[in-house]
């Protein structure tokens, strides 16, 4: 198993497993404040429904290309859609420390 990785490096696209293994989706945004260092959850996009929103104590690990959630494949099936806003564009690291004079 890969070593964790911090959430400011999580990416569209990468996958969500549940806890018991089943992959149930792909990153579709992350939600947080990096410059604070203040990581909220992430919206997952699931093939045939709407986006899911799981906050940050759901999760129970992020390691290179995956994001393990501390739900079982039916616990997430039963996260109601998220209706809070629409999916925000990813940004890359570099983008933020570019934007943040950091770089």
């Amino acid at each position: 198993m890969s070593d964790p990785v911090s959430w400011l490096l999580v990416r569209r696209g990468w996958q969500v497993v549940s806890s018991d293994g089943v992959a149930v989706g792909r990153i579709g945004a992350v939600r947080g404040e990096p410059v604070k260092d203040i990581f909220d959850g992430v919206v997952v996009r699931v093939k045939s429904a709407s986006p899911r929103y799981i906050p940050a104590e759901s999760i129970e690990r992020i390691v290179s290309d995956d994001v393990v959630l501390r739900l079982s494949a039916a616990e997430f099936e039963a996260v109601p859609p998220e209706k809070k806003r629409p999916l925000a564009p990813s940004i890359s690291y570099s983008e933020i420390l570019r934007r943040f004079g950091l770089r």
